[in-house]
C-alpha cells in the first residue's frame, strides 16, 4: 500500500513538473514573440547601429549631395550625379542595414561610368543624414521623392531602379507605379512574412508590420527588363524566396551566383547586368536566365 502511495506522489510530482516546464516554456515563447513585436521595427529598420562616417569621404566631386524633400515633409540626404545626354539613370535602394554612399561610389564607377550612366543615391528616413521615421509606407514616399528629383533633373533620361535586399522591395513597389528601362534586384525576396518563415520560423509572420510584398507587386512592373541575382550562399534572404519573386514576374532573367552571399553579391555581376540594361535580353535563353537551386522549402512545407 505504501509502495502504491509513494508511486502515485512521484507520478503527481513529474506531472506537475513537466506541466510547470511546458507553462514556463509557453510564457518565455509569448515573451520572445511579445518583444520581437514591440521591437519589430528596430529590427527591420536597424539605423541606428548604422555608421555612415566612414563612408562619407567615399563620394568623389563628380557627386553633388542634395537633399530631397518628400511629400509628408521629410529632407532625405541624398547623392547625385547627372547622366551623360541620353544616357540612363540609377535610382539605387540601399538595403536596411547599409547607407547611400556605397551605391553611390558603385553605380559612378566602372562600368556603369563608362556607359554614361547618371546616379541617384539616396538615404532612407531616420538613416544618417534623414529626418523622420523609417516605415514602408515612408520608404515609399522617399523613393517617390527620389523618382521625381531624378525625372527633374536628368528629363532625357530613362530610369533603372537597382535595389539590394530590403531596396529591393521598394524598388518592386516603383516598378509598378513607373516606367523604366529596367529593374535590377540584388538578393530580393517574395515578402517579410516570407523571410521571417524561412529564417525564424518560431515568429508569426503574419504580425509583421511592413510587409513588402514584392510577390502582389512585380507582376505589374513596368521595367522594360528585369534582372534577379540571387547569392546562394545567403542566410539573410535565402536564394529560393528570389527564385519564388523571379517566377511571378512577368519576364526577366535570373542569375544564381554559387559563391556569393547576402553582401559579397553587390557588384559581383555588373559587367553582366549592365548589358542586360543595355541590349535587353539576349535572344536566346542562357544559363543564367533558368533559376536553379534546391526546392522551395516553404512550398514544400519543410519550414
Amino acid at each position: 500500500m505504501i509502495d502504491i502511495l509513494i508511486e502515485g506522489w512521484m507520478n503527481q510530482t513529474t506531472l506537475r513538473l513537466v506541466g510547470g516546464l511546458v507553462l514556463a516554456s509557453l510564457i518565455l515563447y509569448l515573451l520572445v514573440v511579445a518583444v520581437a513585436y514591440t521591437f519589430q521595427r528596430e529590427m527591420v529598420f536597424p539605423r541606428r547601429f548604422v555608421n555612415a562616417l566612414p563612408f562619407a569621404a567615399m563620394v568623389g566631386p563628380d557627386f553633388e549631395r542634395v537633399t530631397l524633400e518628400t511629400a509628408d515633409g521629410e529632407r532625405l540626404k541624398a547623392y547625385f550625379k547627372p547622366p551623360l545626354e541620353g544616357a540612363p539613370m540609377i535610382v539605387a535602394f540601399h538595403g536596411n542595414g547599409s547607407v547611400p554612399e556605397p551605391q553611390a561610389v558603385r553605380f559612378g564607377s566602372a562600368p556603369w561610368a563608362g556607359a554614361g550612366f547618371g546616379v541617384l543615391s539616396f538615404a532612407y528616413r531616420g538613416y544618417p543624414g534623414s529626418t523622420g521615421t523609417p516605415s514602408e509606407e515612408g520608404l515609399l514616399l522617399d523613393a517617390e521623392a527620389a523618382i521625381d528629383y531624378a525625372r527633374t533633373h536628368a528629363p532625357g533620361s530613362r530610369l533603372v531602379f537597382i535595389g539590394h535586399s530590403l531596396g529591393t522591395g521598394v524598388a518592386v513597389a516603383m516598378s509598378e507605379r513607373y516606367p523604366s528601362q529596367a529593374l535590377v534586384l540584388e538578393a530580393p525576396f517574395s515578402s517579410l512574412p516570407d523571410v521571417v518563415a524561412a529564417t525564424m520560423p518560431f515568429l508569426p509572420g503574419q504580425l509583421v508590420h511592413d510587409t513588402f510584398f514584392s510577390s502582389r507587386r512585380i507582376a505589374g512592373s513596368q521595367a522594360d527588363t528585369i534582372v534577379i541575382i540571387h547569392g546562394e550562399r545567403d542566410t539573410v534572404v535565402p536564394a529560393f524566396l528570389g527564385r519564388r519573386l523571379f517566377a511571378l514576374a512577368p519576364h526577366g532573367v535570373f542569375m544564381s551566383v554559387e559563391n556569393a552571399d547576402h553582401l559579397n553579391l553587390r557588384g559581383m555581376r555588373d559587367a553582366e547586368i549592365l548589358d542586360l540594361v543595355i541590349n535587353g535580353y539576349p535572344p536566346e535563353p542562357t544559363p543564367q536566365s533558368e533559376p536553379v537551386g534546391s526546392p522551395d522549402p516553404l512550398e514544400a512545407g519543410a519550414v
